[in-house]
């Protein structure tokens, strides 16, 4: 079984005073890897998550140059058996984040974005498959959610844990 943190939204521009909460690092300490969805605004959070573990992300709509020159707009992985993409949530076709976010991969087991700054596990019934759609909000810019928040993601076979972590 493979344990992954789940993120989005962290929005840490240096010289403010955001920064990533301690919930966290107590949350992602013992994780195989973390999962990032984008708007990081500077690389130097994957460094920072890098301490925890190996840290895999794209880009979003307010990263930085460096950033977006860096990092894909989505990635696919196969973790313990399951197709996840990951992807920030604001491209693709569809009405709202969640169907954006799945629009941009044609056999994921679990798609995994951000954007909206509100969490989400929803499973998709889908002609022939079930998918997983995991928004874990964000956990320094609440925006719209009622709530910060982070996830973790266990994947066994094809077996999907989602959990969610919220917090005011």
């Amino acid at each position: 079984m493979m344990t992954i943190g789940v993120i989005s939204d962290t929005h840490i521009i240096p010289g403010w005073k955001r920064q990533l909460p301690p919930i966290v690092w107590e949350k992602f300490k013992d994780v195989d890897f973390i999962l990032h969805a984008g708007d990081l605004n500077t690389l130097q959070v994957i460094t920072d998550l890098e301490t925890l573990a190996p840290v895999f992300a794209v880009y979003g709509n307010n990263d930085n140059w460096e950033a977006m020159h860096t990092l894909p707009a989505t990635r696919e992985m196969q973790i313990e058996g399951c197709q996840i993409g990951l992807v920030h949530g604001d491209v693709g076709t569809g009405k709202s984040t969640p169907i954006r976010a799945l629009s941009n991969f044609e056999n994921a087991d679990c798609v995994i974005f951000g954007h909206s700054h509100r969490s989400l596990i929803e499973w998709q019934e889908l002609p022939g498959r079930r998918v997983l759609l995991f928004n874990p909000g964000s956990p320094t810019d609440k925006r719209w959610g009622p709530h910060y928040s982070l996830g973790l993601l266990r994947v066994d076979g094809k077996r999907l844990e989602p959990e969610l972590f919220t917090w005011e």
